[in-house]
């Protein structure tokens, strides 16, 4: 089977795949649909873009392959084996308990604070601890990413959001009861 077959094969797959979420989103109603139908129509139209530009769009081979690796580029001491074991530099001071108390700490941050500061609070400080940014720019990357996400769901979608259980504690107008 040529590559442009198999091309083929795997985007009518994928045409079936998109079509049948569309139909079954059809007897979703309206607000279930929302995710969902729009996906699958995206999902379509740009299996189908794929479909011509690889079939109607070159008339020849490609003038490169898609992935090229340099044998001589790959260093020798590997002996042909994957290394099994994390070196110190890849798992940093904490290592893997690092990882897991950073998922705890964001858990923990949306159950008592609700979802929008915990996104702000969490995207901040891992940008600004980390040294990934600056504190400015990890600031305003932070409040670009809560805006987006508090638009998309609150604006959006009409979803209310998660307030935490500290949310009981504030009424309507901010005052703490």
């Amino acid at each position: 089977m040529t590559r442009r077959t198999q091309e083929n094969v795997i985007s009518v797959l994928l045409l079936a795949v998109f079509g049948g979420v569309l139909w079954l989103c059809q007897d979703f109603g309206p607000r279930a649909r929302l995710i969902p139908q729009p996906l699958a129509v995206f999902g379509i139209a740009l299996t189908l873009i794929q479909l011509v530009w690889h079939n109607m769009g070159r008339d020849t081979a490609p003038a490169m392959e898609m992935i090229s690796v340099d044998p001589g580029a790959i260093p020798g001491e590997g002996e042909g084996r994957p290394r099994e074991e994390r070196t110190q530099e890849q798992l940093g001071r904490w290592g893997e308990a690092g990882a897991f108390c950073i998922v705890a700490l964001l858990l923990a941050l949306v159950f008592t604070a609700g979802i929008f500061p915990a996104v702000f609070l969490f995207t901040a400080g891992y940008l600004i601890l980390s040294g990934y940014c600056t504190p400015l720019r990890g600031l305003t990357y932070s409040v670009v990413m809560t805006l987006a996400i508090y638009l998309l769901f609150v604006w959006g979608l009409e979803m209310q959001p998660y307030h935490g259980l500290l949310g009981a504690w504030f009424g309507r107008n901010g005052t703490v009861y």
